[in-house]
């Protein structure tokens, strides 16, 4: 399981605590924030997978009453005693550095946190949503550099570009990336009180990066290391099931079982976002089960998705009264539950950053439902 599709899980699942009740006292508080960057922290994510009926990793929950997934990567998974939060400002050392995440082109925070274990590398990542979620890496050796994450997704961001970023001792005064067309310098961040520096680079999406290399003051190479290969997205190479649909703005839809029921859109045979289509009759609801109207995605100009089976059309209005709309359709795969709309949009280049409403109506015009964004 990748670490963008954990990401999309703790986030529905976040939303969905949303709309539910407030928990019990007893409920728990943490998330297990699972991540591949560690082979331990891969086997305990796929024992979880194995365990769970939904193929979630064993402890990942959402807390209700807020918009915070947050987490400590463990190497073990004790469900009834939760790992320690150490994401809080209690564990912090040294300043937090904030950066501009150029996939999502909204902030991203690294900081490192003391552990039991050791020191750590946290991050906090807030999306194009608004959703924000917090984790922390496993525990730093001896190592002159690490890589501790990136920001690719599946599908690849919309912006076109990805960062990866790591720890870097004193020795360290220059980071390279290295692609199969050449070289692309990082930026070194040395926050006031760390015990390390950090390190980002930035390179396009579409560039395999082969190696970082990480030099001295005098050009010297300190180290050299492999970019931590997260795997193939099972999206990636999945085939349709039955036939695919095609939409308004060039997008081709199509079903796909990655294991789950998942919708790909494409355009030019590039995908450009998924949607988890998991009814099976009645309401559309979300991956926590609750009813839900509209589960909208965007790429560039594009903006489509699913809504409940009594929606004939779905309009975007902007904050200016500004106006588009899209007819749904029924679905080619008789899944009861859900139709499919699609449009296309040049009043924004930020939909989530300008803001927006979201209108169903029905067949004679009445509006069912909508919501407010940004």
């Amino acid at each position: 399981m990748s670490d963008e599709f954990e990401t999309y899980l703790r986030r529905e699942l976040g939303r969905t605590a949303q709309r539910a009740p407030k928990a019990p006292p007893s409920f728990p508080a943490e998330v297990v924030a699972l991540s591949n960057r560690r082979r331990t922290a891969r086997t305990a994510l796929m024992t979880g997978v194995c365990v769970t009926a939904i193929a979630l990793p064993a402890g990942l929950i959402a807390t209700g009453g807020g918009d915070v997934v947050t987490g400590t990567i463990s190497t073990t998974v004790t469900p009834s005693v939760p790992p320690r939060n150490h994401t809080g400002d209690e564990y912090r050392i040294g300043e937090v550095v904030e950066i501009d995440n150029p996939s999502q082109k909204r902030p991203i925070h690294l900081w490192y946190a003391r552990t039991d274990d050791g020191t750590v590398l946290c991050e906090r990542v807030i999306d194009r949503t608004g959703f924000r979620t917090e984790r922390c890496g496993g525990p730093l050796g001896d190592e002159e550099a690490t890589q501790q994450g990136s920001t690719e997704t599946f599908p690849a961001p919309a912006t076109g570009q990805v960062m990866y970023f790591g720890t870097a001792r004193d020795k360290v005064a220059r980071v390279t990336a290295l692609t199969g067309e050449g070289k692309v310098t990082g930026t070194l961040h040395r926050p006031e009180g760390a015990p390390q520096g950090i390190w980002t680079v930035t390179v396009p999406s579409d560039k395999t990066v082969t190696v970082f290399e990480f030099a001295g003051p005098g050009g010297e190479t300190v180290t050299r290391i492999e970019p931590q290969r997260r795997g193939a997205y099972p999206e990636a190479q999945a085939k349709p099931v039955g036939p695919t649909l095609d939409m308004p703005g060039k997008l081709v839809v199509g079903l796909y079982e990655t294991p789950g029921k998942t919708l790909i859109w494409k355009r030019n045979g590039q995908a450009v976002g998924r949607t988890h289509a998991i009814t099976s009759g009645g309401p559309l609801t979300d991956l926590g089960g609750k009813p839900m109207n509209v589960e909208l995605r965007d790429h560039k100009e594009h903006w489509f998705g699913i809504t409940g089976t009594e929606t004939a059309r779905v309009e975007l209005v902007f904050k200016d009264g500004t106006t588009v709309k899209a007819e749904t359709r029924r679905n080619p795969w008789k899944i009861d539950g859900f139709r499919l709309f699609a449009g296309t949009q040049r009043h924004s280049e930020d939909l989530y950053r300008d803001g927006f409403r979201i209108v169903g109506y029905d067949a004679d015009g009445a509006e069912l439902w909508h919501e407010d964004h940004g």
